[in-house]
């Protein structure tokens, strides 16, 4: 696979500035060997950054990036992982470059700081969800992340959480059995009273048992709003969650946050009921 190929595979909107760039580039693929650890990670960007000098809408180092992506498919095909998870996995930035095309007008590529995680083979997009391998406090964990294209219907979280236990028994033994995580905005208790009891938002929440969270947090916003420069008393209130959260934060609150574990036993509950 080519530059030009991973571009019409990931559908980026932007190859031809990344061709432009990459001809002017020496030998960038040392980064992908650096970017494998992850102790490495800023020290990496912040060399990628100062070799690369002004690049105010981010698609030099997005350059750099997916020409480490080119080495990432190789580690792929030697590990047999499929074409099509690697395509849903990279359009991570395809994603990130719509929607801020979509929200300024421009399209620009701000997510250098978690790109690392796809290239690494550390994160990876199977269905509807996204999952990393993390390890905390002596304990193999998988991270579950949610894509704002995601599909959070029942059917489609089951769909995404067996193919992905198939993926890690298959690919990463070591992760085959480890505890699946969520960190997010999606999980604050806050949604408990703006939500209808049975939306998709509510189910998935129910599939987690929820062992802290963060009423201070204001990480919701940028996912409710798409930015976070507006003021209160500004935000759209094109859904009826957008305008609830929005008299929730005028009134001096906060989105909040929720950490929770995946609970096992409630998805084979659920398995066992789509199998009847």
């Amino acid at each position: 696979m080519n530059l030009s190929q991973l571009c019409d595979l990931i559908n980026l909107p932007c190859k031809e500035k990344v061709f432009s760039v990459s001809k002017e580039l020496g030998n960038v693929t040392y980064f992908f060997d650096e970017l494998k650890d992850s102790s490495k990670w800023n020290e990496s960007l912040d060399e990628m950054k100062k070799k690369l000098g002004d690049d105010s809408d981010g698609i030099k180092i997005l350059t750099v990036m997916l020409i480490c992506a080119l080495e990432s498919y190789k580690e792929y095909e030697k590990m047999g992982i499929s074409k099509e998870i690697f395509k849903d996995t990279m359009k991570f930035c395809t994603r990130f470059i719509n929607e801020h095309y979509k929200v300024y007008g421009v399209y620009a590529f701000t997510w250098a700081w978690w790109f690392p995680r796809q290239l690494s083979l550390r994160e990876f997009r199977i269905d509807a969800l996204e999952y990393e391998m993390i390890y905390e406090n002596g304990e193999k964990l998988i991270n579950i992340h949610i894509p704002e294209d995601a599909d959070l219907s029942t059917d489609s979280i089951i769909k995404s959480y067996k193919k992905a236990r198939t993926f890690f028994d298959k690919y990463f033994k070591e992760y085959s059995n480890a505890p699946m995580v969520c960190f997010s905005w999606l999980l604050s208790p806050v949604l408990e009273d703006m939500l209808p009891e049975y939306s998709n938002i509510m189910n998935f929440r129910k599939m987690f048992n929820i062992v802290k969270t963060d009423e201070k947090s204001n990480d919701g916003i940028r996912w409710i709003y798409r930015r976070e420069d507006i003021p209160a008393k500004d935000l759209p209130e094109s859904t009826s969650l957008q305008k609830k959260m929005k008299a929730h934060l005028l009134s001096g609150n906060f989105t909040g946050n929720g950490y929770g574990i995946l609970s096992e036993e409630y998805i084979k509950e659920l398995i066992n009921i789509q199998s009847i």
